[in-house]
C-alpha cells in the first residue's frame, strides 16, 4: 500500500483500540537502525526521528507508543489548507502492519490491543496532499 492512497486513510476518531498521545519525525541522507530507534535523513530541511517509548514494558501490555521528533517543517492539519501542498508544511502518517493509515499532526501515538507476535509500525512525513515528503521509518515490536 502506498501512503498516498487516500482510500485507506482513516480519521483517528474513527479507529477503535487506539489512544492518541503525541509523536516526532526526521528526514536526511543518513539512516541508522536499532531495535528501539530509527533515524532517516535526506537532503533538505525537514527531519524525522521515531522512537518506541518503553518498548519492553509496553509490549507486555500488548501496546506500543511511538514518539516522533520533526524539524524544519510545520506540522499542520491538511484539512485546514484544503489538502493543498505547501512547502514547509506537512503531517505524519502512522500504520501498524497492514492496518489503516492514521494521518495526524500528533507526535506521540499509542497503539493498544496488539496481538501476540511481531508488528511493524511505519511512520512517514507527508505533505498536505498526503504524498510522502521523504523516507519512511519502520519500528519493530514483538508482543509476547
Amino acid at each position: 500500500m502506498r501512503f498516498g492512497d487516500l482510500r485507506k486513510l482513516a480519521p483517528v476518531g474513527m479507529l477503535t483500540g487506539l489512544t492518541i498521545l503525541t509523536c516526532v519525525v526526521v528526514i536526511g541522507q543518513h539512516r541508522s537502525n536499532s531495535h528501539h530507534q530509527t533515524s532517516v535523513g535526506t537532503q533538505g530541511t525537514a527531519t524525522l526521528t521515531a522512537t518506541l517509548v518503553d518498548p519492553e514494558k509496553k509490549a507486555q501490555q500488548k501496546a506500543a507508543t511511538v514518539e516522533v521528533k520533526v524539524g524544519g517543517i510545520e506540522l499542520i492539519d491538511p484539512a485546514k489548507v484544503n489538502e493543498k501542498p505547501n512547502p514547509g508544511q506537512g503531517h505524519l502518517h502512522y500504520q501498524v502492519d497492514d492496518g489503516p493509515v492514521i494521518a495526524t499532526t500528533t507526535t506521540k501515538l499509542s497503539f493498544h490491543g496488539l496481538t501476540r507476535g511481531e508488528h511493524k509500525i511505519v511512520v512517514m512525513l507527508a505533505g498536505n496532499d498526503h504524498n510522502p515528503l521523504g523516507p519512511q521509518q519502520t519500528l519493530s515490536v514483538k508482543v509476547p
